[in-house]
């Protein structure tokens, strides 16, 4: 049984991380993988959980790998992280903040970009993303936090999940999720209607880039599965 995580998982892992919240084996106690073959789960999270405190504690980019692979439709490799930090998403995600490590904010910023990455290149990631963080290497002018931002699309697509009367039909996909993520608005209310509106649009295109991610692993999937009967 392959162990993965939802984003909403995801995002509860990362709190965790952080020194927030509930410590990680609470999080994952639920997966049969976790209780009958931790093998699949990554050495740090193990080791992590028997020194789990309200610390939080830096990734370095081996386990930022390991962690970001524990997602579902997620896919990253060591050598492309590399190449993110050091070059395409430098301005992004900056230095290590905790010493050698990147902070789970860090973290939360790259699981972001990833989930972009299939549908856009760097330059209209750091577009879109500007106008949720403005200056993209300043955390201070930042309208909400690379979590806060990653945990309100990681719940709609767990809201969406338990849907199963959502069309692909004209607009009610679209429409469906922006009623869901304009719920958000209320929880930062220092955000004028003008500010809100492009954040807002924002985490409906990056909810649809991960959509777009699932319907394509699921048509490479499909061919995969049936390639005999296609290429007999």
């Amino acid at each position: 049984m392959q162990f993965q995580l939802t984003r909403k998982q995801m995002t509860n892992l990362l709190y965790s991380l952080k020194g927030e919240g509930q410590e990680p084996s609470a999080i994952l106690a639920g997966f049969e993988a976790y209780q009958s073959d931790n093998n699949q789960i990554p050495h740090f999270l193990l080791k992590r959980n028997k020194k789990w405190s309200n610390q939080e504690n830096g990734l370095s980019t081996n386990e930022i790998v390991s962690l970001a692979n524990l997602c579902e439709l997620t896919s990253l490799t060591s050598s492309s992280l590399q190449n993110w930090i050091k070059r395409d998403v430098k301005d992004l995600i900056g230095a290590p903040e905790l010493g050698k490590k990147y902070s789970i904010e860090q973290v939360a910023m790259l699981l972001i970009v990833k989930d972009l990455k299939t549908v856009f290149d760097f330059e209209k990631i750091r577009q879109l993303l500007s106008v949720v963080f403005n200056t993209l290497s300043d955390r201070s002018d930042d309208f909400m936090s690379p979590l806060a931002f990653y945990e309100i699309y990681a719940t709609v697509l767990d809201s969406l999940d338990e849907s199963s009367s959502l069309s692909l039909n004209d607009r009610q996909l679209e429409n469906h999720i922006i009623s869901k993520v304009h719920l958000y608005n209320r929880q930062f209310p220092d955000l004028s209607q003008e500010q809100w509106e492009p954040i807002k649009n924002v985490l409906v295109i990056t909810i649809l880039a991960v959509l777009a991610t699932h319907l394509q692993l699921r048509t490479q999937l499909y061919l995969n599965t049936n390639s005999h009967l296609i290429f007999p």
